[in-house]
């Protein structure tokens, strides 16, 4: 058997759940530090010409949407942590067979092995189907 694909030690658990959790707080203080460092915050009655105005829109939409991903992440990164909990963390929910240590490595939230992310792309592609819709 591959050493990439033997099933997770309990050592090897423990370190993707500690990495785990410090990106979750990373994107966590991220999100504070954005929220107190005023890129969130828009003060409308504040004498702004429409230039200013418009630049801080920008900078906030800008925000607004690397949360917004940051978001998605940590959805994620807490859908990995359950896995880890009960005992399915590192088994690609699409063939139940074990992802690669280098690819968690990489991508300790990752869900699926690149077999299959490939595989699904394939189908898509063949369907005629981009981004989740059917090409017109």
């Amino acid at each position: 058997m591959d050493k990439d694909t033997e099933t997770l030690t309990q050592q090897e658990l423990d370190e993707f759940k500690q990495n785990l959790l410090q990106a979750r707080r990373d994107i966590i203080d991220k999100a504070k530090q954005a929220v107190v460092s005023g890129n969130i915050h828009l003060d409308k009655n504040e004498m702004m010409d429409e230039v200013d105005l418009a630049s801080a829109t920008v900078e906030q939409n800008l925000t607004f949407r690397l949360l917004d991903r940051d978001r998605k992440l940590l959805a994620e990164i807490d859908h990995a942590l359950k896995k880890i909990d009960n005992g399915t963390y590192g088994l690609c929910e699409g063939t139940g067979e074990q992802i690669p240590k280098r690819r968690l490595k990489l991508r300790p939230w990752c869900r699926h092995s690149v077999r299959y992310k490939e595989s699904v792309e394939r189908m898509r592609t063949s369907r005629g189907v981009t981004n989740g819709e059917e090409v017109s």
